[in-house]
């Protein structure tokens, strides 16, 4: 069972294509030009929106910039994550593909897009938002690759193999010592009725 554990395990770990996360941080700060007082207020409005703001990155007004890629709307908003780190104004926009610069254009499009949204939902003085949401990295300068580890799926399909047949070995002598020694095994106890 441990062997067969690794080798299924390692198998699926080989198969797995590799994947790239592109990763866009964006900042969300009162605009520079209120007075303080208003700013106070606005800054304020701000942390108390931050937890909404990963909710808004797969909205259709948002998915929409991240047209013309080839990969539709719903597999895009499946491989995109958005941490708002408590207490703080930074969104980290994070977008996962196989193919490391469609992810990065989805993941940079994604924050632009973001970035429109978060300032056309906020509040406005004079026709303008009063929120200023600025692209601190773009998603090319952070992306990473994610290589399954063949070796490390292996152990741990032999692990769970070699768990899987202790618990099947313990459960076959548990059967029998319940049945007790002088018992028929299935296959006389049909001979017999016969």
């Amino acid at each position: 069972m441990t062997v067969l554990g690794a080798v299924v395990a390692g198998a699926a770990a080989a198969l797995r294509p590799q994947t790239y996360t592109s990763t866009a941080t964006l900042m969300v700060t009162p605009q520079r030009s209120l007075p303080s007082a208003e700013a106070q207020i606005v800054a304020q409005y701000i942390l108390g929106n931050m937890p909404t703001y990963d909710n808004l990155a797969t909205t259709s007004s948002v998915l929409r910039a991240a047209d013309g890629h080839g990969v539709s709307a719903d597999e895009i908003s499946r491989n995109v994550a958005v941490e708002v780190p408590a207490g703080s104004t930074l969104l980290k926009l994070a977008y996962t593909d196989t193919d490391r610069e469609r992810g990065t254009g989805i993941a940079d499009d994604l924050a632009k897009g973001l970035q429109e949204s978060i300032r056309t939902f906020s509040p406005n003085s004079n026709g303008s938002s009063q929120v200023d949401v600025a692209l601190v990295q773009e998603a090319g300068t952070a992306t990473t690759t994610n290589t399954p580890k063949i070796s490390r799926w292996a152990a741990l399909g032999g692990g769970a193999g070699l768990v899987v047949g202790l618990a099947l070995a313990q459960a076959v002598t548990a059967r029998r010592r319940a049945r007790g020694p002088w018992a028929a095994t299935p296959a006389e106890d049909g001979a017999a009725s016969s």
